[in-house]
């Protein structure tokens, strides 16, 4: 079958995907305080998924699972040291079939050799490092701030950072190629940026707006202290059992500045896709991996299932093409990216794939089962116990390995999470029914065994590295005198 058909007529198609954007921090979302224009603008001549979960709230799992469509059980990838397999294909090996130039700008976070799954084109590698065990000197004095510890905390501020210049580096690239590119074929081209994903470090204009305007955080010491178990030892595992108001508030100020920052950059792009390949032959999709917590119960960065974490923002901007200002408030999550990806470039669907296409939602043409259900599943490597949701209607069910009880909360009455119902006789049959559902999908026990023969690997793959001091492919060189908190 030759795919390679009528590839001029198709529309290019750019998609912003960024790391770690709290779904609620955006001006489109509601935030009254972040400043995010170009977002918002792409919102109100787009559609946006209210309700888009991702199907692992961590970077590799995450994307794998965006990229495969299938979920972490279905494609092996759990944590951040592990690969798709190079043989399996991804959305993009579809649509690059299907007659489309795939360039990816910047960030994916491919672990491994491996470094395109389908894309033909890398125009900036990662920021991060691609293979286990191998150190990253980028961070300079900010060592150890994008990682789940208490640091990045500690050193949260005005500033700069590693992170804000691969972003700059990425937004550069992306608009040199739009601009010159010479290639016939539309294009499908990925910007992958690392903001707002910590350090929390932003430039000091950025920080010192938003701690003059944003509110008092939130005190949440009686929450921690009744907090599910599970929760209580996520805390102790990252040692952030005691962070103070102060410090949440010094960490949002940034985060807000981080995202104001992207939209900038993102801002950049989007004048240049105007200027060059037209916003009427282009849809403009932005996304997220998974969200941020920030301090939001107690919890900072991701790995828990709490909306902080688990919720992303999704954009689908196309002048004709899509219902402008739509909002869809029925569930999706990332699973459906693939298949929706594929439809619109008339790619062949891959063999398998447990999301569904929104193209007809997002054409007005059909609407979401108010009965559908998104799954997540989390089974890292830091300590904390397999975990997994369900998100059917109203309820999230929080499946806990080891723990007698699951979490379980009502978010039509209860948007915060603070009331845990998972204890109460009196949603036990809501309990049981979403609890079967679940396992339909999440085999614990053997999830557990896989995990454990992986660290086998893992651990003779580090002694290699360091061993022979392997270096890397596609990374990108920061400067790391350009990291410091004032």
């Amino acid at each position: 079958m030759n795919l390679v058909v009528e590839a001029l007529d198709r529309k290019h198609v750019i998609f912003l995907l960024s790391d770690q954007h709290n779904a609620a921090i955006a001006g489109f979302a509601g935030d009254q305080y972040v400043r995010t224009p170009n977002l918002d603008k792409l919102a109100a001549t787009g559609v946006v998924l209210d309700n888009c979960y991702c199907n692992s709230p961590l970077c590799v799992p995450s994307r794998a699972s965006l990229l495969s469509g299938l979920l972490p059980s279905q494609n092996g990838v759990f944590n951040n040291m592990q690969a798709l397999p190079s043989d399996r294909v991804t959305f993009v090996h579809s649509i690059s079939a299907a007659g489309y130039e795939s360039v990816l700008a910047g960030r994916m976070h491919f672990i491994g050799p491996d470094q395109r799954h389908g894309f033909e084109k890398r125009l900036v590698g990662d920021v991060t490092r691609n293979y286990p065990g191998k150190s990253n000197p980028i961070y300079g004095n900010l060592k150890g701030t994008p990682d789940q510890s208490k640091v990045a905390i500690d050193l949260s501020g005005a500033g700069y950072s590693s992170v804000l210049q691969f972003d700059e580096d990425v937004a550069n690239a992306a608009i040199e190629h739009i601009r010159n590119r010479k290639d016939p074929r539309p294009l499908f081209m990925t910007v992958g940026f690392y903001g707002p994903h910590c350090q929390y470090v932003c430039p000091k204009e950025l920080f010192d707006y938003y701690d003059a305007i944003l509110p008092e955080a939130e005190d949440v010491d009686e929450f921690r202290h009744s907090v599910h178990p599970a929760i209580q030892r996520w805390y102790a595992n990252r040692g952030v059992e005691n962070v103070t108001v102060t410090e949440m508030r010094r960490v949002r100020a940034a985060y807000y500045g981080m995202v104001e920052y992207l939209d900038r950059l993102i801002g950049k792009i989007i004048d240049e896709i105007e200027n060059t390949l037209g916003l009427e032959n282009t849809v403009i999709i932005y996304a997220s991996d998974h969200g941020d917590s920030l301090g939001e119960n107690g919890l900072f960065w991701k790995s828990n299932f709490y909306e902080g974490s688990a919720r992303v923002p999704v954009i689908f901007s196309s002048p004709g093409q899509f219902v402008d200002g739509m909002r869809v408030n029925g569930l999706t999550s990332l699973l459906d990216i693939a298949p929706t990806f594929i439809d619109l470039c008339s790619g062949e669907k891959l063999p398998q794939m447990q999301g569904m296409s929104l193209l007809p939602v997002l054409q007005g043409e059909e609407t979401i089962d108010d009965q559908r259900s998104v799954i997540g599943q989390l089974a890292d490597i830091k300590g904390d116990n397999p975990s997994a949701m369900i998100r059917k209607s109203n309820w999230k069910l929080i499946l806990h390995h080891g723990y007698d009880f699951p979490q379980l909360f009502d978010l039509s009455q209860d948007p915060t999470e603070k009331r845990d119902l998972g204890r109460d006789d009196t949603y036990k049959d809501i309990i049981s029914s979403l609890s079967e559902e679940l396992k339909r999908y999440w085999d614990v026990e053997a999830i557990i065994e896989s995990r454990d023969n992986f660290l086998k690997h893992l651990q003779i793959l580090r002694a290699w590295v360091r061993a022979t001091n392997y270096q890397g492919i596609e990374e990108w060189q920061g400067d790391i005198d350009r990291n410091y908190v004032i």
